[in-house]
């Protein structure tokens, strides 16, 4: 996994604590072999009720195997759904988790989603869009995961690659700090992800002119992405200024065509 952070170590010096992963679809299912049926409860009363139907706190020992189920089934082209669609049954294990405050297991749960070869890294970016911007229950504790995950530099990637898909005003504005850091400093699809995310609040001052700065970018494909999202902007003033200083500059002739646009 990628190891991009904000910048040096504060402290100097020092090397990256590994992350302890969370042994999800790794390993078989545990001993207790009533888990699925307790799994499927739950999927079933979420169903019904919109709630677990049973005291989450009591399964604390049990979220791993919990998850796992849910990664294995989901994971599976030949898994019977008991008649619940993969979308729906992805919905209510975000629920479930974020019910019950597993911070720890909804991180790997979308790590796991991210690297499958199913369809449930997109059905989890869809879920993940709908409950971010619906129940604010729900929104916030999403917005205070991500914020855990994108500033732990074993988790950003991931942060922001599901932050770019899921367009959520919102949270960029709840990580807009960090966005604009990622954006200006990193490199990559880290920064490109960033980029995408922050022109959620293009009209923001700070957003403005952090993409105004990126149009000197050393990396071609960040100042193509600025100057895409302020072709959008073309209106202001501050952006047509910007564009008409950085013509002369620039060698690259897609991005140069694209300020012409603005400058006009």
């Amino acid at each position: 996994m990628p190891k991009e952070t904000f910048g040096g170590d504060d402290e100097g010096g020092g090397g990256v604590e590994e992350r302890k992963k969370l042994p999800l679809s790794k390993f078989g299912l545990s001993p207790d072999a009533n888990i699925r049926d307790v799994f499927w409860k739950i999927m079933a009363s979420y169903a019904a009720t919109k709630k677990p139907g049973v005291d989450l706190s009591t399964l604390e020992n049990d979220r791993i195997a919990l998850i796992r189920v849910a990664v294995s089934v989901l994971s599976s082209p030949h898994s019977g759904y008991y008649g619940m669609s993969p979308r729906f049954m992805v919905n209510y294990t975000l629920m479930m988790m974020l019910d019950a405050g597993w911070e720890d297991t909804f991180v790997e749960f979308l790590e796991e989603a991210s690297e499958s070869r199913s369809d449930l890294g997109r059905n989890v970016m869809l879920c993940l869009r709908k409950l971010a911007s619906g129940q604010e229950g729900y929104a916030q504790k999403i917005r205070g995961y991500f914020a855990g995950m994108i500033r732990d530099r074993q988790t950003q990637a991931i942060a922001l690659g599901y932050m770019a898909q899921i367009e959520n005003p919102e949270l960029a504005k709840a990580l807009k700090k960090e966005l604009i850091i990622l954006a200006r400093g990193d490199i990559g699809k880290n920064q490109l992800n960033a980029i995408k995310t922050i022109s959620l609040l293009k009209n923001d001052d700070e957003v403005k002119k952090s993409l105004i700065i990126l149009l000197s970018h050393w990396d071609r494909e960040a100042r193509l992405a600025a100057a895409e999202i302020l072709r959008t902007m073309a209106s202001d003033a501050e952006v047509k200024a910007a564009a008409k200083r950085k013509i002369p500059s620039e060698s690259d002739g897609e991005i140069k065509k694209i300020l012409e646009t603005i400058a006009k």
